[in-house]
């Protein structure tokens, strides 16, 4: 193998320097090619939801959205966020999270477990809340009386 590429390249009159600056380019590129993790940005006191503009007061029903320029959208309620969503305010998303109700920690939107419920009340009353577990929606779906759902569900108009 090492032959052949040495007759093709180097053999055939290809100029060594740009061979080396052909590889040189191309390790250069790697990085930049990577997707960047994108993470969840901490809630601060002086937050407002996004779409209804109140104060993000109650940290286990928060949500958000990063946008693909890194600017976050936080929202009060994950009904505020499917709402904020469905009206198409933002054309491209990198990333979703919603707050787990029992351990307050950010999770993946996509990951977690939802359960919507009439008796829940929510800061816009939207009666849903989520959770890193099924097992844990499924215990506040039997407590609250609610439906259990996926994060498609909430979002999809």
């Amino acid at each position: 193998m090492r032959r052949v590429l040495f007759r093709l390249f180097i053999g055939s009159g290809f100029p060594r320097g740009l061979l080396r600056a052909c590889a040189i380019c191309s390790l250069l590129m790697v990085p930049g090619c990577a997707t960047s993790k994108v993470e969840p940005v901490d809630l601060q006191p002086e937050d407002v939801c996004a779409r209804c503009k109140m104060a993000i007061s109650e940290k286990q029903y928060a949500a958000e959205l990063i946008d693909v320029e890194g600017q976050a959208f936080k929202f009060d309620d994950i009904s505020c966020m499917a709402d904020f969503i469905k009206s198409k305010r933002v054309s491209s998303v990198s990333a979703y999270f919603v707050m787990d109700f029992d351990a307050r920690q950010w999770i993946k939107g996509e990951d977690a477990f939802f359960m919507r419920s009439t008796e829940l009340k929510t800061p816009m009353n939207g009666g849903i809340i989520a959770f890193k577990d099924q097992e844990r929606a499924e215990a506040a779906s039997t407590t609250y009386h609610g439906t259990q759902l996926r994060f498609k569900e909430i979002v999809n108009p």
